[in-house]
């Protein structure tokens, strides 16, 4: 089968120049496990972080990358019950990590992209136990995108944030992240506010239901800016994409009793010092909270909510598998709204 591996990392431009095609025997699936033909994988930031050394250490040149992917079970290892062949399946990235109260940080051990073999060939092999059927109103396209996404919102905004009909969440940016916070925030019955530097790609989350969309670059003063489009009353829910580096415009943009789920460092990186002060925090009794993905049994509540309302992410780019390397070129640039997706 063929397959891409991350090769030297931080090699050529953007990290993205170590990546190579290789060619290997087509895996076979042991005792609990099921071998999958995949149809389609996405792409995610940390895939970029991985390449450029930022993301996991000592990693093999060997590697395959992508944490997010679907496909088709091809055959079945001993014991496997609840699946069988020809259903579309996808998989939390973190491998091992299966309902809501099993965190460790030794699910880093079975990272899918990471610490484990990813999504980015022709044949991958998954634990029985982690693989999730995927619905059919669910398109291949979105499937594709769900597992880091999904698990990971759901994890910020309903497991901890509470989300609920009436309230006001907030996401920054206009990536998979917030889009699909954005779709699974509407779905519930909440309102949404959404911060980009591109008017074009606000009119698109307007479109998409958004109820406040920011222009950071017109008001880098956003937190006020949402303050007064609210009367006042801020987010409730924050699943915060920028970080400590921004955090003090985040609290900013806050209601009393907010709960911000922090999940990504666009702003800066996940080494930054807070930059908001004690009080901020403490004068609007907010709770932060640090979001390390999330299990499958979070994945699977917010797979089931995207089937039952018929969603799709939005996905901007799609490239062909020997066109692997430009995929991540395109996400490194920026200029996408929601997903970049590779099919094969």
């Amino acid at each position: 089968m063929k397959a891409w591996e991350i090769g030297s990392r931080n090699a050529g431009e953007r990290g993205i120049g170590g990546l190579r095609q290789t060619e290997r025997p087509e895996p076979v699936a042991g005792p609990g496990e099921v071998l999958v033909r995949v149809i389609a994988a996405g792409l995610n930031y940390r895939d970029l972080m991985v390449l450029r050394g930022q993301y996991g250490s000592d990693l093999p040149q060997s590697r395959i990358p992508l944490s997010d992917g679907v496909g088709k079970v091809i055959a079945a290892g001993e014991g496997v019950t609840g699946l069988a062949s020809g259903d579309r399946v996808i998989a939390p990235h973190f491998l091992s990590w299966l309902d809501d109260t099993a965190y460790s940080p030794a699910v880093f051990a079975q990272d899918m992209g990471v610490t484990a073999d990813g999504w980015l060939a022709e044949c991958i092999v998954l634990p029985a136990a982690a693989a999730l059927k995927v619905p059919a109103s669910v398109p291949d396209t979105t499937a594709a995108s769900l597992a880091v996404v999904g698990a990971t919102v759901w994890h910020a905004m309903v497991a901890f944030g509470g989300a609920r009909e009436g309230s006001l969440v907030l996401a920054q940016g206009t990536g998979g992240v917030s889009i699909f916070a954005l779709l699974l925030a509407k779905a519930l019955g909440a309102r949404f506010a959404i911060t980009s530097s591109s008017d074009a790609k606000l009119d698109r989350a307007l479109a998409l239901g958004a109820d406040y969309a920011i222009n950071y670059r017109d008001r880098p003063d956003w937190g006020a800016a949402l303050l007064e489009a609210t009367g006042g009353r801020g987010a409730d829910v924050v699943v915060d994409t920028l970080g400590f580096a921004a955090l003090g415009e985040t609290i900013a943009a806050c209601a009393p009793n907010a709960r911000i789920g922090t999940l990504g460092a666009l702003a800066g990186s996940p080494q930054d010092v807070a930059s908001a002060s004690q009080g901020a925090l403490i004068g609007k009794n907010i709770a932060i909270k640090g979001i390390a993905s999330g299990s499958r049994a979070m994945l699977e509540k917010a797979l089931g909510v995207f089937a039952a309302h018929g969603l799709a992410i939005p996905v901007d780019h799609e490239f062909a598998f020997a066109d692997a390397p430009a995929a991540f070129a395109c996400l490194d640039d920026g200029g996408h709204f929601g997903k970049v997706v590779i099919r094969l």
